[in-house]
């Protein structure tokens, strides 16, 4: 199991709490986009909390870098679909602001996990 999570379990809490938020937050979307850019913010915060589920239940070296991996690659995902959003003029920078602080300290978790086993 990774350490880094382990020590903090409130790193998965933290990203449920993310998750409720780009819930919230897709659901004050104009109706043209409820249905698309909806369903995508969604699918990939609930690929986030997913994921770093995957990195918590690590049972070796090598699945913790391959989950962490991973984990950065759906943020990556999910951290297009604000941007779009937000380039789309759905919501502004500050509507977003604590949703992708949050992320990026549960990427910051995750990028720990992979500098603890690169050396």
């Amino acid at each position: 199991m990774s350490e880094t999570l382990h020590k903090d379990i409130s790193v998965y809490q933290q990203a449920i709490q993310v998750a409720a938020e780009a819930f919230s937050l897709t659901a004050k979307l104009p109706l043209q986009q409820r249905f698309v850019l909806t369903a995508q913010l969604r699918r990939s915060i609930i690929l986030v909390c997913n994921q770093l589920a995957a990195v918590a239940q690590s049972n070796s070296k090598q699945s913790l870098k391959r989950n962490s991996e991973l984990f950065i690659k759906v943020y990556a995902e999910t951290k297009t679909q604000i941007k779009m959003s937000q380039l789309l003029g759905h919501f502004k920078i500050n509507d977003l602001g604590a949703l992708e602080i949050q992320l990026d300290q549960i990427l910051q978790c995750c990028k720990s996990n992979l500098n603890q086993y690169d050396h």
